[in-house]
């Protein structure tokens, strides 16, 4: 959980450098430390490092964000879309008797924001995450790609996921 100052007092400094993006997100226009941050002020959501793995045409690929919720209502993120995949599902990843297995859920709950700070989910690998299958084109590292969550409140984001190589825990060949 995010200490409550840290949050506002980074959100004001990345407000301060950002510059407007479609779809109402403000990005900065300079990472720092590699960190991008998306700001959804109408729909009170942020994405922090959004990322996807490289994969081939034909394969499967998956996407990884932290999304904080900056509503005192928690919701659910329910959907996700992107039009470089022909099935998009949220999954999670677990372990069974020393074996890594995955398997979609219908939602991935996101808490509301407490005095304590915002609410957050890490999608990440070997945890939630959302499933690119049967990719419709090649995710090739330094290339961004557009994927949009629903939530459970009617809020719908839709950012710019950068690709980068495998670490390993890749979802199919990415040679």
């Amino acid at each position: 959980m995010i200490n409550f100052k840290k949050a506002f007092m980074t959100s004001a400094l990345v407000l301060s450098l950002a510059t407007p993006v479609a779809a109402g997100a403000v990005q900065p226009q300079q990472e720092r430390a590699q960190e991008r941050v998306m700001v959804f002020e109408k729909e009170k959501i942020t994405l922090v490092n959004p990322f996807a793995r490289k994969a081939k045409k034909g394969q499967n690929s998956a996407a990884f964000v932290v999304v904080q919720n900056n509503c005192e209502v928690g919701c659910r993120i329910v959907k996700a879309t992107s039009p470089l995949a022909n099935i998009v599902e949220l999954h999670t990843s677990f372990e069974d008797n020393g074996v890594h297995k995955m398997r979609p859920v219908d939602f991935i709950e996101l808490a509301g924001k407490t005095e304590d700070g915002v609410g957050e989910v890490e999608l990440k690998s070997g945890g939630y995450h959302v499933m690119l299958i049967d990719l419709t084109q090649d995710l090739e590292p330094g290339t961004e790609i557009p994927v949009t969550l629903e939530m459970s409140n009617g809020n719908v984001v839709t950012a710019s996921y950068k690709v980068k190589g495998c670490c390993g825990h890749c979802h199919g060949p990415a040679k």
